[in-house]
């Protein structure tokens, strides 16, 4: 028993390491995954297609200079999330309006995989468009995945293919 106990107890604390460096994405994955498992899966993707015309839009409105004010970078940041947010916002109500949710059915895994997936694409946004590190300061693993510029492509574009993969 005395061998196990340095494996245990090491396993563990790798473990609650490995959570405390992803928790921000591990809360955020959470959050859609029990947003899909209660408004219905047809929502989830519904959402993630709505950040994508809230990007466009956030990108390509010509009025931000004027909303995202503040003395401060939290300041800016709280404003130009909640411009985002609110960009977001009214493409997802149309889209609720229009998707179907019984024809959709994804597993649980799968399910998790596409909020995990979802909750990236949000955090990478967040953190190359928004300037969020002032809110929510990257963790060292965190800034690996999310701060290089070329990978902003690759988590914009995972959501899609997951939703690629799980409409079929």
């Amino acid at each position: 028993m005395d061998i196990l106990d340095p494996i245990m107890t090491g396993g563990l604390a790798d473990i609650f390491a490995f959570v405390g460096n992803f928790l921000v994405l591990l809360i955020l994955a959470g959050i859609l995954f029990f947003f899909a498992l209660r408004a219905g899966r047809a929502m989830l993707v519904s959402f993630i297609l709505a950040l994508y015309v809230g990007y466009a839009f956030f990108t390509v409105f010509p009025y931000k200079e004027l909303f995202i004010i503040g003395d401060t970078a939290l300041a800016r940041s709280v404003a130009g999330v909640l411009l985002f947010g609110v960009f977001t916002f009214f493409p997802y109500m149309l889209l609720r309006r229009v998707s179907t949710n019984g024809s959709m059915r994804i597993h649980a895994l799968t399910l998790g995989l596409l909020a995990l997936v979802a909750g990236g694409f949000v955090l990478a946004i967040g953190y190359q468009v928004l300037d969020i590190a002032s809110l929510v300061p990257l963790t060292p693993s965190l800034n690996a995945l999310f701060a290089p510029d070329q990978y902003f492509f690759w988590w914009f574009l995972a959501p899609l293919i997951g939703i690629f993969l799980v409409a079929r």
